[in-house]
């Protein structure tokens, strides 16, 4: 999706400055495909466990505060990831009846990435925790 986004890019700038002559849909299909690109991009560091922390501070803290601080932000995390779901349910009902005129799609499809890719990740989360109890991996 990411090559797909960026020659749709190559063809509006080739499209505006070559044929002086933009292309009306290709900066809002650049905008739909790179939503979705973001949203898959976090999904699968989350699966992986590479969101940011901090590492200088928590390798401070002795190993039950590890362990807490872990839990912790993983819930914080699911209720985040809970509350992108709702509220792009909504947000994706309420866009049903309006269209990307140069697309000719409706809205739904851009936002409804909120609570699909945000379902996925939070598959992910609960995905790598299940693994982490599993192979009795310690939090680090």
């Amino acid at each position: 999706m990411l090559i797909i986004t960026f020659l749709v890019l190559v063809a509006q700038v080739f499209s505006r400055t070559i044929l002086d002559s933009p292309l009306t849909w290709s900066e809002q299909l650049a905008r739909f495909l790179f939503v979705y690109v973001a949203y898959l991009a976090v999904s699968s560091e989350i699966k992986d466990d590479g969101h940011v922390r901090i590492d200088y501070f928590y390798n401070k803290f002795p190993r039950k505060v590890k362990v807490w601080l872990h839990y912790f932000f993983q819930t914080c995390i699911s209720i985040v990831l809970l509350l992108i779901i709702y509220v792009g349910v909504i947000i994706s009902i309420r866009r049903i009846p309006v269209e990307i005129v140069s697309l000719n799609i409706s809205y739904v499809y851009m936002f409804m990435a909120l609570p699909l890719l945000g379902t996925l990740m939070l598959y992910r989360l609960i995905e790598r925790e299940v693994k982490r109890v599993k192979n009795n991996e310690g939090v680090e």
